[in-house]
C-alpha cells in the first residue's frame, strides 16, 4: 500500500513539474487601528461629525462641543485633547511600522476605525498602496472601515459596495469589494466593524444577518466565489443570541479561521477591568477556500501579530489570603492622545491578524535550445 502511495506522489510531482505549476501567495491583514483621525473637523452633507476629541485644542467650537458631552469621561478627554497634524503623522508612522517592520506589504489590508478618505489616503501613500476603498458610514463620530490593496496583473478590482446595518443608531457600514485573482479566481472581501459590546447582542445579530444575506446572494450568482470576511466583530463567547452560532455558522456558510488554527495568543483585545482577553478580530471564510482546489487558505498561516514593540507590560494587582500579588500582562500598546513622541504615543488597543491565501499559477514553459 505504501509503495502505491509513493508511486502516486511521484506521478503527481512529475505531472505538476511538467506543467511548470507554481504556487503564489497573497497576504491579508486586518487591523483595528484605534481612532485613526486627521486633525480637521468633518462636516458631511452639512452634518457635523463628533470628532472634537481629535482636533487641536484651539479649534473653533471645540470647547463648547466638548462641554456638551454627556459622559464625564468623554467630556474630560475631549477638553484635554490637543490633536495636531504632527500627532497624525506620528500615528501614520506607527501604523506603518506595524504593517511593514516584519512583513512585506500585504496584498490586502483591512482597516477598522478610520475617520475618512483623507487620512486613509495619507496612510496608503506612506505604505505604498496605490488603491483603496472606504465606506461612507452614517456613524456619528465619522468612523469608517477601509480596504487597501496592491495593484498588479494578478489583483484586479471588479466591484465595490457597502451595506447599512439596520440598528437603532447610525453605525458603521460593511464594506464589500470583489476582485479577480490571476484572471481566473473570484474573491470577495468584506470589512466589518460591528456595533460595540455596550449595545444589545441583537444588534450584532443584525450585522451578521446583513453579512450572511449578502454572501448568500453572491454565492447564488457565482457558487465558485471565495469569500473572506474580516474585521472587528465586537463579539464574545457569552453573547446571547450569538451572531456567529445563530447566523454565520448556519448551514456551514462561514468557518472561523481562529477555531481551526493553533493560536498561542489569548486574544486580540485586552479588557483591563475584568482582566479579560477577547478575540474581537476574525477572519471568516466560506468552504470554497478549504476545498483543496484553486484559491485556498494556506494551512496554519493564521496569526495574531503581537511583536514586543507593539506591546506593553500592564501590572494587575490581586489579593489572595491577604497577600498582595502582582500579575504582569503583555497587552496592546494602545493609543495615548496626550503623548507627542514616537516612543510614547502607542499603536492601538487591538493586535492585527494575518492570513495567507495561495493559488496555482502555470508559469510559462522555458524554451529549450535545440542543439545544432
Amino acid at each position: 500500500m505504501r509503495k502505491n502511495m509513493n508511486l502516486i506522489s511521484i506521478v503527481f510531482y512529475i505531472f505538476f513539474v511538467s506543467l511548470n505549476i507554481e504556487a503564489k501567495t497573497i497576504q491579508v491583514m486586518s487591523y483595528n487601528v484605534e481612532n485613526l483621525f486627521d486633525a480637521d473637523h468633518d462636516v458631511i452633507n452639512k452634518v457635523e461629525k463628533s470628532d472634537w476629541a481629535f482636533l487641536p485644542k484651539n479649534a473653533l467650537g471645540k470647547e463648547k462641543a466638548c462641554r456638551n458631552e454627556k459622559s464625564k469621561y468623554r467630556r474630560k478627554e475631549c477638553l484635554r485633547a490637543d490633536w495636531t497634524n504632527d500627532k497624525v503623522e506620528l500615528r501614520l508612522s506607527q501604523i506603518s511600522d506595524v504593517v511593514l517592520k516584519d512583513h512585506p506589504l500585504p496584498e490586502f489590508l483591512g482597516l477598522i476605525e478610520v475617520e475618512n478618505e483623507k487620512v486613509v489616503g495619507r496612510l496608503a501613500k506612506k505604505l505604498g498602496y496605490e488603491s483603496f476603498e472606504i465606506t461612507d458610514s452614517p456613524d456619528a463620530r465619522g468612523i469608517d472601515v477601509a480596504l487597501l490593496y496592491k495593484n498588479s496583473k494578478d489583483i484586479v478590482k471588479v466591484s465595490r459596495a457597502e451595506h447599512v446595518v439596520p440598528v437603532d443608531y447610525a453605525t458603521r457600514n460593511i464594506l464589500e469589494v470583489e476582485f479577480l485573482i490571476a484572471g481566473k479566481y473570484p474573491l470577495t472581501l468584506f470589512v466589518n466593524h460591528w456595533p460595540s459590546l455596550a449595545n444589545p447582542d441583537s444588534w450584532r445579530v443584525k450585522a451578521a444577518e446583513v453579512l450572511a444575506k449578502r454572501s448568500q446572494e453572491i454565492l447564488k450568482k457565482n457558487p465558485n466565489m471565495s469569500i473572506v470576511a474580516m474585521g472587528d466583530f465586537n463579539t464574545i463567547d457569552d453573547n446571547d443570541p450569538h451572531p456567529f452560532k445563530t447566523v454565520l455558522f448556519k448551514n456551514d456558510l462561514f468557518q472561523d479561521l481562529k477555531q481551526q488554527a493553533k493560536v498561542a495568543k489569548p486574544g486580540t483585545y485586552y479588557y483591563p477591568p475584568k482582566d479579560q482577553w477577547n478575540f474581537l478580530d476574525h477572519f471568516f471564510i466560506n468552504r470554497i477556500l478549504k476545498d483543496g482546489k484553486d484559491l485556498e487558505v494556506l494551512e496554519n498561516s493564521f496569526e495574531v501579530y503581537s511583536p514586543p514593540f507593539i506591546t506593553q507590560e500592564l501590572k494587575k494587582k490581586f489579593y489572595e489570603e491577604d497577600q498582595r500579588n502582582v500579575k504582569v500582562v503583555l497587552v496592546p500598546k494602545r493609543l495615548k492622545t496626550e503623548a507627542s513622541t514616537k516612543e510614547t504615543i502607542g499603536f492601538s488597543d487591538h493586535f492585527p491578524i494575518l492570513v495567507n491565501l495561495e493559488y496555482p499559477e502555470v508559469a510559462p514553459l522555458k524554451k529549450v535550445k535545440k542543439k545544432k
